[in-house]
C-alpha cells in the first residue's frame, strides 16, 4: 500500500508562532532553507513546494526535495512547536532513496548549525569535506 510516512529529526526551529514576517529570518529557519539548498544542488535536485505519493497524489510542505533518483520527493515539514519531520512514500524500493536525502539534509544542517554557532563565539570556522555517500565526512575546525 502506498502512503506518505514521516519520520521525526532531532532538528528543532524557531515555533511556527513566531513564523510570519520574522521567522524566515530567524537563523534557525535560515539555515534549514540553506540546508534543503545545499542538500538539492549535491544530489542534483530541486527544491519545491510538494511531494507526491505512488499515484501522483501531491502533498503541499515548507520544503521538499525532488532528485532524479528519487521524483517522488522528500517533504520537510515543521510543526507547530518547531518540530523538524521528513515526509516521503517509499513505496516501490525507494526507502535507500528517500533516507538518503534526509540524512544529507540532516548532516548539512547540523554542520551549518555548529559552525554558525562557533562563528557567533568569534572562532575562526573552516568546513571541510570528503568523500561522498556513506564514506562523506565533514570536519569542523
Amino acid at each position: 500500500m502506498s502512503i506518505i510516512s514521516s519520520y521525526s529529526t532531532k532538528i528543532r526551529v524557531a515555533p511556527r508562532s513566531a513564523r510570519g514576517l520574522g521567522s524566515r529570518l530567524d537563523p534557525t529557519w535560515q539555515i534549514l532553507h540553506e540546508a534543503v539548498i545545499a542538500a538539492a544542488e549535491q544530489l542534483g535536485g530541486e527544491v519545491r513546494s510538494e511531494i507526491f505519493d505512488y499515484n501522483g497524489t501531491p502533498r503541499v510542505c515548507d520544503f521538499a526535495i525532488i532528485t532524479p533518483d528519487f521524483p517522488r520527493g522528500v517533504g520537510i515539514s515543521v510543526s507547530p512547536g518547531g518540530e523538524v519531520r521528513f515526509l516521503y512514500d517509499a513505496y516501490g524500493g525507494y526507502k535507500r532513496q528517500a533516507q538518503r536525502i534526509c540524512d544529507l539534509v540532516t548532516q548539512t544542517y547540523t554542520t551549518m548549525a555548529v559552525a554558525r554557532a562557533l562563528r557567533a563565539l568569534r572562532y575562526e570556522v573552516e568546513v571541510e569535506e570528503q568523500g561522498q555517500g556513506a564514506a562523506r565526512r565533514v570536519m569542523v575546525r
